[in-house]
């Protein structure tokens, strides 16, 4: 285990509130850090965010912080330090929850892939359970956790669908089965040995500093690996600003720490999304002009692509080769897949901080720094 302090931890130390952000490295972890410490200047930070007095982060990598967010940091006197760690250790957790009034586990490993991959369980149940249970054994007594919209996910599409909606009886992926143990075991924890909590279900998170599937789309368009776009284009698929999704976990705290709401949202799970469900591969087209790439013309349609999903999994069946593509990317892309807010207004006060506009402007702006392959 090894740490590194930015600053003194005397505030997180004294009785004063101290955050721990798990996972806060992280795409989304940096931004909820950011935000804890007052935001970064892009807006101002609505009155409804909980106050912390120091903000800890443990991650398998190294924290950095933004100028820009440490300057608003340092203006509110929030005091913020880090540690390398890993949840799957429980003295790991201890050293990094010691003290703190609220956690928020942001870790995971996301792997679609078809190869077995231990660690999906080790770190997605195993290492939440973990986190449970130190909270419950130190006497911490708020947790957010950030699950999937995958929870729900199956062969059947989802059109604005809520959170009614039951976990698949059998999920297509190892994946999808490891967030909803995990997601199952915070719920199920709320009220457990003066433990409350309350979990975050994002949609596809996007943004400027995106490393996932945005950047991998494109650098596949760029170098031609992938000659057609898949399905006829009807299909939507949520996405949502990485501010929006730190600012609902903001929410969630914030309703915990009040008796008069706690009650209603302790155990709940809540849909984050902002209203924008556009088929995905139009939602990346402004993004592959901003970069000079040119996407596919041609569109296989729907049982194409699910006979080409089939084959590639017939082929790992028989070589045991990875595949690029598989039934979890054709229900996801070829099929609705898109959610309601509805529960999340009411009971969080969410709205999005950041406007489809402004958020899909400042992603443009960071994709054209980056530079593709063709």
């Amino acid at each position: 285990m090894d740490e590194r302090n930015d600053e003194s931890g005397d505030a997180a130390s004294n009785g004063h509130r101290k955050a721990v952000v798990i996972g806060g490295a992280g795409f989304l972890g940096k931004r909820l850090v950011a935000m804890l410490g007052g935001g970064d200047g892009s807006f101002a930070p609505p009155p409804q965010w909980p106050r912390f007095d120091h903000v800890h982060v443990l991650d398998r990598d190294t924290y950095s912080e933004d100028p820009q967010s440490k300057r608003e940091r340092e203006t509110r006197g929030i005091g913020i330090s880090s540690m390398i760690g890993d949840i799957r250790s429980k003295d790991d957790l201890r050293a990094a929850l010691r003290g703190a009034h609220t956690v928020f586990h942001l870790a995971s490993l996301v792997d679609v892939g078809l190869k077995k991959n231990s660690a999906i369980e080790e770190i997605n149940v195993g290492g939440t359970r973990n986190v449970i249970e130190v909270c419950q054994e130190l006497g911490i007594p708020f947790l957010v956790y950030t699950s999937t919209e995958d929870v729900v996910f199956s062969e059947t599409p989802v059109a604005g669908g809520d959170e009614s909606l039951p976990y698949p009886s059998k999920p297509l992926h190892e994946y999808v089965r490891t967030k909803i143990e995990g997601e199952r075991a915070v719920r199920g924890a709320d009220g457990e040995r003066g433990l409350r909590t309350c979990t975050i279900r994002p949609v596809h998170i996007y943004g400027p500093e995106d490393p996932h599937a945005m950047i991998e789309s494109l650098e596949a368009f760029a170098e031609r690996r992938v000659p057609f776009l898949l399905g006829n284009g009807s299909a939507r698929f949520d996405v949502v600003h990485v501010d929006n999704v730190a600012h609902a976990h903001l929410l969630a705290a914030s309703k915990l720490h009040d008796p008069e709401t706690r009650d209603r949202v302790g155990g709940r799970a809540y849909f984050t999304g902002e209203g924008h469900a556009p088929n995905y591969f139009e939602f990346l087209r402004p993004f592959a002009d901003a970069c000079g790439i040119t996407m596919p013309r041609v569109r296989l349609p729907g049982p194409v692509v699910l006979l080409l999903a089939q084959a590639m999994e017939l082929v790992h069946r028989i070589s045991g080769a990875d595949v690029p593509f598989h039934r979890f990317h054709y229900h996801i892309l070829v099929k609705d897949f898109f959610f309601s807010n509805a529960n999340a207004e009411r009971d969080l006060g969410y709205a999005p901080v950041v406007s489809k506009e402004d958020g899909l402007a400042q992603t443009i702006d960071w994709v054209r720094t980056l530079k593709f392959s063709s």
